[in-house]
């Protein structure tokens, strides 16, 4: 058994994981109560990335252990494993249990905890909504200390910045969300995810100009990521908060042309042809708007305004009254009377 055991652990330092599985399976057969055999048979699974057998020889591992050598600190490693396992074949519910008991384990030794467990229990937390348990990890994670030149790691703890910012999105905490996806867009500037909702944040917080150029720049770093509908959609309205009308032409024209039948679409599409003097193409954009939204106030205020910057009194005419008479607003009526007296003026 002795050489079957020098065998195992020297051909699982080599990487040659199938040969060791046979020498530490040879022990068990031989010793039921070899708990390092049973511990080292888990390993080679894991390594194997079998991981659906991983739990059975490790359970083995962890209840001899505990009553051989209950100091040893392979029974961490094992509960580790099985929770990595469980969490790598994303059954999140199962992984749980197990990551914790790691933890519980390694604090209790006063040992170091390994980063990748905390981040594997938090993002299961995550994935199963109970995000009151998920933040205080993922916050954990966000304090770890880098070693430099760390590439993937400096990934993953961009990542928990990610799902913090995430939860915080879902929560309307816009502050909080915008503060995190900073620092994730920061920490990987190609986690199209994180832009994502960068971008969103910012425009639902935007009061001021200085929010809007920001979503209008984390778009055009989505853009050459992902240039797609999508992206298309955040530079335009991102473009139009922050009044830069010219630019939001193009992406919010891609937009309306790929959702012929989507209103607000040619809405925000006349509306920055309109703003930024192109009357003639805002005219047939926003006429195609009120065909799909006929009661729309703000469509139908745009029409009117670009007839009678035109000066198309009797058009804008027209809409006006229909605006008024959907919304009954007298700031409308006052517009009519306005531009009913410019139509009677007009030759």
């Amino acid at each position: 058994m002795a050489s079957d055991w020098d065998r195992g652990v020297a051909l699982y330092n080599k990487a040659e994981y199938r040969a060791a599985l046979v020498e530490f399976q040879d022990i068990v057969m031989e010793r039921p109560d070899a708990a390092g055999a049973w511990y080292y048979i888990g390993l080679c699974e894991f390594k194997l990335k079998r991981y659906d057998r991983v739990e059975l020889p490790l359970s083995h591992a962890i209840d001899l252990l505990e009553i051989q050598t209950p100091s040893s600190a392979d029974i961490a490693g094992a509960w580790y494993t099985i929770g990595i396992s469980h969490y790598l074949q994303t059954h999140y519910d199962k992984a749980i249990e197990p990551l914790k008991r790691y933890i519980e384990v390694t604090s209790k030794a006063k040992h170091e905890i390994d980063a990748s467990a905390r981040t594997a229990l938090a993002r299961a937390y995550f994935f199963l909504d109970r995000y009151d348990e998920a933040l205080p990890l993922l916050a954990a994670a966000a304090n770890e200390k880098l070693a430099t030149g760390n590439a993937e790691r400096a990934k993953e703890i961009a990542a928990n910045a990610y799902y913090r910012g995430a939860i915080y999105f879902k929560r309307e905490d816009d502050d909080r969300a915008i503060a995190a996806l900073r620092e994730a867009v920061k920490g990987n500037p190609e986690d199209i995810a994180a832009m994502d909702l960068l971008a969103e944040s910012l425009m639902h917080k935007a009061r001021k100009p200085k929010l809007w150029n920001e979503a209008a720049e984390v778009g055009e770093k989505l853009k050459a990521l992902r240039d797609d509908l999508k992206t298309a959609n955040i530079l335009g309205r991102a473009y139009l908060g922050a009044q830069r009308f010219d630019n939001a032409v193009a992406p919010l024209e891609k937009l309306a042309k790929a959702n012929p039948d989507n209103g607000q679409a040619w809405l925000y599409y006349g509306i920055a042809l309109s703003r930024s003097g192109r009357m003639r193409r805002a005219m047939e954009a926003l006429e195609i708007t009120i065909q799909l939204i006929p009661e729309s106030i703000p469509a139908l205020s745009e029409l009117g305004y670009v007839y009678e910057a035109d000066k198309q009194y009797q058009q804008a005419l027209r809409i006006y009254e229909k605006a008024y008479a959907v919304s009954g607003d007298p700031a409308i009526k006052a517009t009519v009377e306005r531009v009913r007296a410019l139509a009677v003026q007009q030759p």
